[in-house]
């Protein structure tokens, strides 16, 4: 299918697009490694890397680096969804890969205070040798009202970060939740709302690239809040608003929190027209005298060590 044409007017029902559900903050999930639900074929299984979840709150000198260096000790590569896909599809999987994945960077001009705090993320992390997908959400919302005048300063700073081997990924326009109560899709969202959220984000990105030279090609979609994954429902899957919007852009994969962390079928990285779920989990947070919530470096980078030795098994 080919992109569809997006335009650049302001839609009427923006107050809904936030409000019914949304929550904020984190959402944390037990490390369950629940399967996502796809078909038994007989092909051989990808394990799926370890991913981390990180936001700009992370972005902490007594955290980052040391978990970096741990990672390292550990022996994992560093990888993108974009490149351990294409190292999928050519048998060429590194032996211990694992995803760093960055949320709620903004390139709007009056937007993404925390700007600098994810340009030192990056500094980190190019510095231990490793990569990052960073999730960009195209139009954020303050005060009711998107923000779609473009930083062209930052844009031109993440030409360079993509040829440095670095991702971007669609965090959507809005940054909506997606969820209802149950997890399941949202009754107020129609296929106009999927559309703007995913297609027009995705389009944003590849076109404002373009313009730079760079064609670039958005293969990940990071859903906000962890939502847009019917993980409680009886036969858990991706919300078919989301799956069809998706299917409008070149987007491989769905990024959440809850399942989407054991091996997957060959068969479902080969097809062109099947999305891939896959999971992903927060830092270990540890709580300090004063209550403050502070990401644990050691902690964190033993459950991602349970995570691949988990797949290892299972795989």
């Amino acid at each position: 299918m080919t992109l569809r044409s997006i335009t650049h007017t302001k839609m009427s029902r923006r107050h809904f697009l936030k409000g019914v559900g949304a929550t904020t903050g984190y959402m944390f999930l037990p490390l369950d490694f629940g399967r996502f639900s796809v078909a038994p074929q007989k092909a051989t299984p990808i394990a799926i890397p370890p991913s981390l979840m990180l936001h700009s709150p992370d972005g902490r000198a007594d955290f980052l680096p040391y978990l970096l260096e741990q990672l390292q000790a550990d022996g994992f590569t560093a990888v993108t969804y974009q490149s351990w896909y294409q190292s999928v599809l050519e048998g060429q999987v590194p032996a211990k890969p694992i995803i760093l994945s960055i949320d709620d960077i903004s390139l709007a001009r009056s937007a993404c205070a925390a700007f600098t705090t994810f340009v030192q993320m990056k500094e980190w992390i190019k510095a231990a040798g490793m990569t990052a997908v960073y999730g960009v959400i195209t139009e954020p919302v303050i005060g009711e009202q998107p923000q779609r005048e473009q930083d062209e300063t930052r844009w031109d700073l993440m030409q360079a970060w993509v040829e440095e081997g670095f991702e971007l990924a669609s965090h959507t326009s809005y940054h909506s939740n997606f969820n209802a109560v149950d997890t399941g899709p949202r009754p107020d969202f129609t296929a106009a709302d999927y559309e703007a959220e995913i297609v027009r984000s995705t389009h944003l990105m590849e076109t404002t690239l373009s313009e730079r030279g760079l064609f670039y090609t958005v293969q990940t979609l990071i859903l906000p809040y962890g939502s847009g994954y019917a993980y409680q429902r009886p036969e858990p899957q991706i919300h078919p608003g989301i799956a069809a919007a998706c299917r409008h852009t070149k987007i491989k994969f769905v990024v959440g929190i809850a399942h989407g962390r054991v091996p997957q079928p060959l068969t479902t990285f080969i097809n062109p027209n099947e999305l891939v779920y896959v999971g992903r989990i927060p830092p270990a947070y540890l709580t300090d005298p004063n209550g403050q919530q502070i990401p644990d470096a050691g902690q964190t980078a033993a459950w991602l060590r349970t995570w691949h030795n988990n797949n290892q098994n299972e795989g």
